[in-house]
């Protein structure tokens, strides 16, 4: 379902986006490439959270079986913050300065998202990847345990360690990195909504139904940014940053995590469609 309504949003991008929407469509279309890239990456991944004594995180459950894919994935499903906040700024513009907004019709700004968008990414794998402490007394055997656990002579991925239910500083300053970004991503996210929402109300060049389209926006982009929160972010807050408060993470978790992720790029383009009055 995911893959078609993306293409499916596609197909309307292109067929039925008003000249209101300008070059805002592209960065619509951008969203939704990505939503269909994140697609292929969960199914061909094929990613699973496992939790021990010892040991919680993400495995891969084929041949792609590397710390390296695991640590791409977390770090791919995080960008969508990164492109609602261009999107948000864009909004802002819109109402606030639109001169500003001639720069999304040339070609430098739409080479530009893509590659704002894979210096984050690398960022961000770069955290996933080496940031964790793999050097620790008892990690090697506790992964050798969880090898054998699941009928495996070996098993890589990315892994939180905890010895006597301790966690090394470096491993929780990498939590705490990974929290920091995503908390600066939704704080300028709530910014740009809020003072885009204000200039709404204050503009007095705006006629009714332009400020009722702007409105309808927003809401959309909104709406889109809450859906990463809690299909994304809230479930990897639950289960990685729990053991830092001296609890443990469910075991049910481990079971709804990679389906919970599934779900989201469906949903992303499902609450453009519903929402965004040229796509019904």
């Amino acid at each position: 379902p995911g893959m078609f309504l993306n293409v499916m949003l596609l197909y309307l991008i292109r067929r039925f986006s008003s000249r209101d929407l300008g070059a805002y469509k592209y960065l619509l279309a951008t969203f939704a490439t990505y939503d269909i890239f994140l697609i292929i990456m969960h199914a061909v991944i094929d990613l699973r959270a496992v939790i021990t004594q010892q040991l919680f995180g993400v495995v891969s459950y084929n041949f792609l079986d590397t710390s390296v894919c695991t640590s791409l994935y977390g770090a791919c499903f995080m960008v969508p913050f990164s492109l609602l906040n261009i999107h948000f700024l864009y909004r802002y513009w819109a109402i606030r300065a639109s001169t500003y907004l001639c720069m999304h019709s040339n070609l430098c700004l739409v080479s530009f998202v893509p590659m704002y968008r894979e210096y984050f990414e690398f960022g961000r794998f770069c955290i996933c990847e080496y940031g964790l402490d793999t050097t620790e007394l008892g990690h090697a055997e506790a992964r050798r345990n969880l090898a054998a656990g699941l009928n495996r002579s070996s098993i890589e991925g990315w892994f939180v360690f905890q010895r006597e239910g301790r966690i090394s500083a470096r491993t929780i300053a990498t939590l705490l990195a990974y929290d920091v970004v995503m908390v600066i991503m939704l704080a300028t996210s709530i910014c740009l909504a809020a003072r885009t929402f204000v200039q709404i109300r204050r503009e007095k060049s705006l006629s009714f139904a332009d400020r009722n389209s702007q409105m309808r926006i927003l809401l959309t982009l909104c709406i889109q940014t809450v859906v990463p929160f809690v299909f994304v972010y809230s479930p990897f807050l639950c289960f990685f940053n729990l053991p830092l408060l001296g609890f443990r993470a469910p075991s049910v978790a481990a079971e709804i995590t990679p389906y919970i992720h599934s779900i989201f790029p469906m949903l992303d383009a499902l609450v453009i469609i519903i929402f965004m009055r040229d796509y019904r």
